[in-house]
């Protein structure tokens, strides 16, 4: 067998087996998901700026998109479904509790997160098809993470590292 046919031709073993570290990525992937989501939902509540409640919202649309592709796919390979989210949450009347920039803060991080999270993913997957869903998670995820940053940047809702001063010069 020549390498072309390898690389011409999707092996339907690849396609169909899963080896454990898949099925445990895709289902804690998918927790991670339900989780942010919830967590997303509770600060769009909180959130006070009209523009990152906007924010807010496009990520609970994608997230959406991601957790129904994500459940096709467990459900597919056979995989049970971590417990979801509650479809709502209420919110108490006193919403200046968190602070937009905090909250901004931790929704930053968590893409930070997700980020290191495709990436192991991606280099421990060799399911052709999860590796695709994953490397196409990771590029959405690094265009949010760079609009997000121009955003903060632009708000002041980054700290700014203070400048090395090395002694020796």
């Amino acid at each position: 067998m020549k390498l072309s046919d390898i690389l011409g031709k999707s092996n339907t073993n690849v396609l169909k087996n899963l080896h454990t570290g898949e099925v445990f990525a895709l289902w804690q992937h998918l927790l991670s998901r339900y989780d942010i989501y919830e967590m997303t939902d509770i600060f769009q509540n909180f959130a006070y700026d009209t523009e990152f409640k906007a924010i807010l919202s496009l990520g609970l649309k994608e997230l959406q998109t991601e957790i129904t592709e994500m459940e096709d796919k467990l459900n597919k390979f056979g995989i049970p479904l971590p417990p979801r989210p509650p479809k709502s949450i209420n919110t108490p009347t006193n919403t200046e509790v968190l602070r937009d920039e905090l909250m901004f803060r931790l929704v930053y991080m968590g893409i930070q997160n997700f980020l290191r999270q495709h990436i192991r993913t991606i280099l421990n997957t060799d399911n052709e098809e999860l590796l695709s869903m994953f490397i196409k998670f990771e590029r959405l995820e690094m265009n949010i993470y760079i609009k997000l940053k121009k955003y903060a940047n632009f708000k002041g809702w980054l700290f700014i590292p203070p400048a090395y001063k090395n002694s020796s010069s």
